[in-house]
């Protein structure tokens, strides 16, 4: 019965990341995306929280990086109405449960380098990834070490694995221009997945 209940909030949220994507990119996201996204997350959420607390937080989570994700591919952008607060609840919740220092000190290793990364070449890495490294470091941070090492190695491998693949596309379709690779769905993919495992 609880999964049941947690796959049909993991639909109305789907819908609700559906919506809230299309406002902000202009235009919705591919059918059913979403809402089998957010699903999933809250049924594994479900199986794998060891309270229902943490449950809830990791569908929530799931929530917030699905609607990210979305907006990223649609516009190549991570909107500050997502990351910000999404980064300060992070950090807040984790303070409120006593992790402040660890979800601090995960947000300051994983952002202090994308962002001088994003000063030196601001085209390859933009600012709405280093604003989005803060709220998932602070995340990785109080899942623990394992975690933060999982999300600060794994997603610029998965940009560049998706960069190298679009590239080879593009030489067997000439046609199709360059196109760049939005390293958000990379970073929010992996933190779930690294939370998710280590829950």
């Amino acid at each position: 019965m609880e999964i049941v209940l947690y796959a049909s909030a993991g639909l109305v949220a789907g819908l609700g990341a559906r919506n809230l994507t299309t406002r902000l990119a202009g235009r919705p996201p591919a059918r059913c995306a979403c809402e089998a996204a957010c699903t999933g997350g809250a049924v594994v959420a479900a199986l794998v929280g060891p309270t229902p607390a943490a449950a809830l937080l990791l569908a929530a989570l799931v929530w917030w990086c699905v609607c990210l994700s979305a907006v990223d591919l649609l516009v190549r952008r991570l909107p500050n109405v997502l990351t910000v607060p999404g980064a300060v609840a992070v950090v807040a919740l984790a303070a409120g449960a006593g992790s402040g220092r660890a979800a601090l000190a995960g947000a300051g290793l994983l952002a202090g380098p994308m962002l001088l990364a994003h000063l030196v070449s601001p085209r390859s890495l933009g600012a709405g990834d280093v604003k989005l490294a803060v709220g998932v470091g602070a995340a990785a941070g109080v899942a623990g070490p394992v975690a933060w090492l999982l999300v600060a190695v794994g997603p610029p491998l998965l940009t560049a694995t998706a960069g190298l693949l679009m590239r080879v596309g593009q030489r067997w379709r000439p046609r199709a221009g360059p196109g760049l690779v939005p390293h958000g769905p990379s970073m929010c993919a992996v933190t779930v997945l690294a939370l998710l495992t280590v829950a």
